[in-house]
Order: C-alpha cells, then sequence, then structure tokens
C-alpha cells in the first residue's frame, strides 16, 4: 500500500461528508460534545486539527473502523445478522464468538480504505484502539493491523508495559478479562467509555478531549455519556463506510460458509 505525504494529508480538504452535531453534554456546566459522521478517515485529521486547546487522547475502533473482513462469513456485518437468527434458522451458528476468532486467524483482514493507514499513521496525538473484541482473540487481532500496516500506539504511560485484569464495575457481578499491551485495550463487549475511563484511572493520565472515532452509533453513545460525566469534552466521530447490509446474496454465503466449515470439522 502506498503511504501519502503527512503534509500532503494534513492538508486535504473535509468533504460534504461530515456532518457534526453539537450540544452541551446533560449534567456538565462546561463540557460539551458533538459527533460527526462520515465515510472518510482522512476526515480525522481535519477534526483534530481543529481549534480546541489542550490535550486530546485519540480512540480508534477496530472493526469496520480500521479494518474490515474480505468476506462476509464471520465480519462484523455477518455477527449483526446472527443476532436476527433463530436457532432453527439456516446459517445460524451456536458458536459465533468462535467462529469470529477464527476468521482473526484466517488472514481475512484488510483496511476499510486504501489510504486509512498512512491517514491514521501521520496523526501525532495520544492514540488508544480500543475493540469490544475478546483478549482470547490478541494475537490475530495485533498481527492483522500489522500486516495491514498501522503502527500500534505507544503506551499512554511509559512505565506501564501492559495487563491483563479484571474488571468488575459491579462488585456484586461476575467480572470481564480485558487487556492492555501494545496501545491496544481489549474489552470484551464490555462499555468501552466505562471501560477506557477505568483504565486512564488506573495510568493516572487525563486528557482535556477524548475523540473516538468507531463505527457503532451504541459506542459512540456509551463513550459520549462516561466521559462527559466525567468532566471531559467529547468528539464522536461515526465512520460508516463500511455496508452492513445484508442482502439475499450475502444470506446464502452465510449459510453456504457454515456448512462449509461443518463439513471440515467433521
Amino acid at each position: 500500500m502506498k503511504r501519502a505525504c503527512v503534509g500532503l494529508l494534513a492538508t486535504l480538504l473535509v468533504g460534504c461528508s461530515m456532518h457534526p452535531t453539537a450540544d452541551q453534554a446533560p449534567g456538565t456546566a462546561n463540557v460539551t460534545a458533538e459527533v460527526t459522521v462520515t465515510r472518510d478517515l482522512i476526515d480525522v485529521l481535519k477534526i483534530l486539527g481543529d481549534s480546541h486547546q489542550g490535550s486530546t487522547l485519540l480512540v480508534l475502533d477496530i472493526d469496520d473502523t480500521l479494518l474490515t473482513s474480505r468476506t462476509f462469513f464471520g465480519s462484523d456485518a455477518w455477527y449483526e445478522w446472527q443476532k436476527t437468527l433463530t436457532p432453527q434458522s439456516p446459517g445460524y451458528v451456536p458458536c459465533k464468538f468462535d467462529l469470529i476468532a477464527l476468521n482473526y486467524e484466517a488472514g481475512t483482514q484488510m483496511p476499510t480504505q486504501e489510504d486509512a493507514v498512512a491517514a491514521i499513521n501521520s496523526i501525532r496525538v495520544d492514540k488508544i484502539i480500543l475493540t469490544a473484541r475478546s483478549p482470547l482473540t490478541r494475537g490475530g487481532t495485533i498481527r492483522e493491523l500489522k500486516e495491514a500496516g498501522y503502527e500500534l500506539p505507544a503506551a499512554l504511560q511509559p512505565e506501564f508495559a501492559g495487563a491483563i485484569y479484571e474488571y468488575r464495575p459491579d462488585p456484586q457481578a461476575a467480572g470481564t478479562t480485558v487487556s492492555y499491551h501494545d496501545g491496544v485495550l481489549m474489552v470484551a463487549g464490555q462499555n468501552k467509555g466505562k471501560v477506557l475511563l477505568d483504565l486512564l484511572k488506573q495510568l493516572q493520565v487525563t486528557y482535556d478531549r477524548i475523540v473516538l472515532v468507531d463505527d457503532g452509533q451504541a459506542n459512540i453513545a456509551a463513550m459520549r455519556e462516561a466521559v462527559t460525566a466525567a468532566g471531559i469534552g467529547f468528539r464522536g466521530v461515526h465512520y460508516t463506510r463500511i455496508d452492513k447490509t445484508v442482502d439475499a446474496q450475502r444470506e446464502q454465503e452465510g449459510i453456504a460458509g457454515w456448512e462449509a466449515w461443518q463439513r471440515l470439522l467433521s
């Protein structure tokens, strides 16, 4: 993949795909939150280069944001489709998380857009990659990010080498294993905003603004609520480039993929 000049990327104009909306966060006096919808990761450069004063942490999602699947079977769109199926439906997979993990290991990931790697690598503010993936998939995840050409973010706290630990927001409930290493925080489906704030507290680092780039509206809403309640400015970037619609052809691909895996496993 060709790497564009950092200076050129920084001066690219933002297209009409950006649609910012701003409002004051509920329950806060001086904290504002804004969400931009875009199909182009280069728009992130413009957002980070705005008139904001103070420290910024850039938070990057993986699936359908930095990387996407070459195949429908095992993809993020396939996972959302699985939620609509019953156990009696053709193509229903009872062990969907295992199949997703196998997809990561199979090397089916690619950047979401041709210039994504150059754009993200050119950004020099503090960064963290935050994914809902399980820490059990760390090996394949890190390998695919590197294979695509992404530079892994530096540790937010230089003395912190990384850790795998139990996240327990409710002392009365079972905890969840999460991990932070190589600049990648893996939260196993937990609330991204709350887990991020928990990590920042452990690392004893603070920021004036958090910018989240994610393809999921629910993740953006959760992050916005958590960080603004903590008195931190928020900017959400809802990335919509990857088509998640499931038509008849994709349904057939999903059914055929599961049938092929069952034959292989048997």
